[in-house]
Order: C-alpha cells, then structure tokens, then sequence
C-alpha cells in the first residue's frame, strides 16, 4: 500500500477516534483544603453555590459536594477535607465551564477559603 493512502487511513482513523471521544461523558473532581479559618457553615455555603451552578451552565449534567468523611482519611488523605464532582456532557462543555462567568463568580470567593486543591478529571 503506498505511503500516502496508508496515511490518509491513518488520519482517518485518528480523526474517528477523536470523534468519539468528543461525545464521552467527563467527570471533573476537585479535592478542597482549608484555610484555618473556615468554618463549617462557609464550607456548606459554599458547596451549596456549587452544587447550584447545575442549572446555569450548559452541558453540566450533575454536581455534587461533599466534606470528607472516609475512615481513611487520616492515612490516605493527603489532608483534603472536601470534594466537588461535576459530570459534563463531553470535553468541551468542561472546557466551557471552566471560564464560565457563573462558575468564576464561586471560584473568587472559593480562592479566598482555600489553603490548596487537587483535580483529576477523567473520560466516562
């Protein structure tokens, strides 16, 4: 098979792939430390805004919150206190997320509250 049409296929095939993986579901995890003063009801509060950026942006389809209750935490938890889940549609709608004006307005309050955060996001 000449190189071209081997290449052509290639690329075909490449672009089939990356089609596919255009429509997969993401989830987006975000572990939360706080900064020593943070109380209780600011966490809650602003998990609450969280969870409620579900309605307001588009290609969001669920967002949980939740403080840190494991019995391994304190072995295996790395000092996180809190997580955020958010499942998207596909990649781009978390890439649209991310600069959302609604999600920006939590995240200037949320960077005031935080001592340090780790994300992991993967394909469904």
């Amino acid at each position: 098979m000449p190189i071209t049409l081997r290449l052509l296929l290639l690329s075909a095939l490449l672009g089939c792939a990356s089609a596919a993986d255009a429509g997969r579901q993401v989830l987006h995890i975000v572990f939360f430390t706080w900064k020593d003063d943070v109380t209780p009801a600011q966490e809650a509060d602003i998990g609450a805004k969280l969870v409620a950026l579900t309605g307001k942006i588009p290609g969001v389809i669920s967002i949980t919150f939740g403080h840190q209750n494991s019995p391994e935490a304190s072995t295996k938890g790395h000092g996180f206190t809190a997580a955020l889940s958010v499942t998207f549609a596909n990649a781009a709608a978390r890439d649209a997320y991310l600069p959302n004006p609604n999600h920006q307005a939590v995240v200037t309050v949320l960077k005031t509250m935080i001592a340090d955060l780790a994300v992991v996001d993967y394909d469904l």
